[in-house]
């Protein structure tokens, strides 16, 4: 029994540095393991019901405005790319439609109204915002449709060089955004909007 029950142990110098040495280790074993550890797998995100035997669609886009008209097939494929990427949580995958290509289902998009409206920047650029108004279905193999939406908006922006939208609007920057804003939207429809 030491002769003063309240005095503190003394610590010598290589006492303490050992110490401090274990608490290093210890936090850097906490912080580099918990650093370095491979991710945990996530599970993939399920449908809402209606999507359950839906694994592969295909996607059609159309541009059902009067001129200055999209490639069809172009923002098909690229729509179809985004949408992997964006959705890739969900076990569902889409491709360009093809005619005589098996598919669970086919979402027709139909771009029914296309509005855009600029503001020049520095240097000879614009900033142009467009908003697409179009109809999404999903209609399964046999004929039954499983998703409709009859107008849904897509909203992007575009830089552009000059003063002047381009004639051609399957020009990289329209495809781009276009596409990816297409591709959100669908997939808000499909996996987070109720059958109508």
């Amino acid at each position: 029994m030491p002769l003063f029950p309240f005095q503190r142990p003394v610590y010598t110098a290589p006492m303490l540095e050992k110490k401090l040495l274990t608490l290093a280790c210890a936090i850097g074993i906490l912080a580099f393991g918990a650093c370095f550890l491979p991710p945990l797998p996530q599970p993939k995100a399920s449908p809402p019901p209606v999507l359950a035997s839906v694994h592969l669609i295909a996607v059609q886009v159309e541009d059902g405005t009067e001129g200055n008209l999209f490639d069809p097939l172009i923002m098909s494929k690229a729509t179809a790319r985004n949408f992997n990427e964006l959705w890739k949580e969900f076990p569902l995958r889409a491709e360009a439609f093809s005619d005589g290509e098996a598919s669970d289902a086919v979402l027709r998009i139909t771009v029914l109204h296309k509005t855009a409206s600029c503001a020049p920047q520095s240097k000879g650029k614009q900033f142009c915002s467009f908003e697409m108004i179009a109809s999404f279905a999903l209609t399964a193999a046999d004929g039954r449709t499983l998703q409709s939406r009859p107008q849904e908006s897509s909203k992007f922006g575009v830089w552009y060089e000059g003063d002047s939208l381009p004639e051609n609007l399957n020009a990289n920057p329209f495809r781009q955004g276009a596409s990816y804003a297409l591709a959100m939207t669908a997939g808000d429809v499909l996996f987070y909007t109720r059958p109508r």
